[in-house]
């Protein structure tokens, strides 16, 4: 049994040539010319379930140390906003009560941010998913087997992100018994708010991963930011993806699993409450995080043609590691 509300996502992206270094006090000199060197300093723990990091190059260690403070600080605020296991946070009360009232300025960003693609992907991104989460974990740990149709198609009928009411005042559902989860764009989101919260202190050179990843600038070395994409099982290599300037976010089934074979997982279809397993692994490669996750949720969902031209109208990358275990890149940015 593999369900489990507190399992970290399994990685699937590795940082190549940036050795980690433990905790935030841990510091290493990267030479950039012969006379100019940089310390690195590196925060890593856990944000939203997953393994999070970030990387600072700077010339003062010790104001590096108090910027990485700094983040985690509003990293922790943005957590206490969107995390499903907080009992107290913004969404965990929101799917408790149906509503609310005063929602932090970010909450309503994210939401909104959520309307939109779900627009975009003509509704394969859906933040109202959760009452399948929730059927689909309670059969699991019952009895080890997949829900019924009737209990599918109970929690179905909850799944639908036109019903959300959004204002400066309230967040509402207008549907009794619906939930949402942000786990398909909130790492993305709180990876772009810590990001131009760096940008704006000054920080370049900097590679942040908060579920996803952005990378602020190039690497300190002078080349592109260079990653490792590994497979959904996350035993093997299948490729690089270098960037500048821009966000990677991959998704898969296998990233949180339901049982063994991986069939069932976390990633459901809106339109019929089944797991999509039209390809193994979807990639994007985008301007922001907060867009590439959602659009890597979204794309194992829709059919590929449906994907690609969503990727060729936003401009953003897109692949795919499919059942027969190739690497496809369908857009390239």
């Amino acid at each position: 049994m593999l369900n489990n509300h507190t399992q970290t996502r399994r990685r699937l992206l590795k940082i190549i040539g940036v050795a980690a270094i433990g905790a935030i006090s841990g510091t290493t000199l990267v030479k950039l010319t012969k006379d100019n060197r940089l310390h690195r300093v590196t925060w890593k723990g856990i944000a939203l379930g997953s393994q999070a990091e970030i990387t600072i190059y700077h010339s003062d260690k010790r104001e590096a140390e108090n910027i990485l403070k700094d983040s985690y600080k509003k990293l922790s605020k943005l957590e206490n906003l969107f995390s499903l296991y907080k009992n107290n946070s913004q969404l965990s009360l929101l799917n408790k009560n149906g509503f609310i009232e005063k929602p932090h300025p970010d909450m309503i960003e994210l939401f909104n941010l959520s309307e939109k693609y779900a627009k975009i992907t003509n509704g394969a991104f859906d933040i109202t998913v959760q009452p399948l989460w929730n059927v689909y974990s309670k059969a699991f740990n019952d009895n080890g087997k997949p829900p019924s149709e009737i209990e599918i198609e109970k929690a179905l009928s909850l799944v639908d992100w036109k019903s959300i009411s959004i204002d400066n005042n309230l967040i509402s559902f207008k549907k009794p018994g619906m939930s949402s989860t942000l786990n398909g764009i909130a790492q993305g989101f709180i990876t772009d708010k810590i990001s131009e919260n760096l940008i704006n202190l000054g920080i370049d050179n900097t590679l942040v991963q908060l579920g996803e990843y952005r990378g602020i600038g190039d690497h300190p070395d002078g080349r592109p930011w260079r990653l490792l994409l590994s497979n959904p099982e996350n035993t093997d290599s299948i490729g690089e993806i270098e960037f500048t300037n821009a966000a990677v976010a991959t998704s898969a089934g296998l990233g949180t699993p339901f049982d063994l074979t991986g069939n069932y997982h976390h990633i459901f279809d809106p339109k019929n409450g089944h797991n999509p397993n039209k390809q193994l692994q979807a990639s994007v490669l985008s301007k922001t995080a907060t867009e590439a996750d959602a659009l890597a949720t979204a794309f194992l969902v829709l059919d590929q043609q449906d994907s690609e031209n969503i990727a060729k109208k936003l401009k953003v990358g897109f692949e795919i590691f499919d059942n027969n275990r190739n690497r496809k890149i369908i857009t390239s940015i």
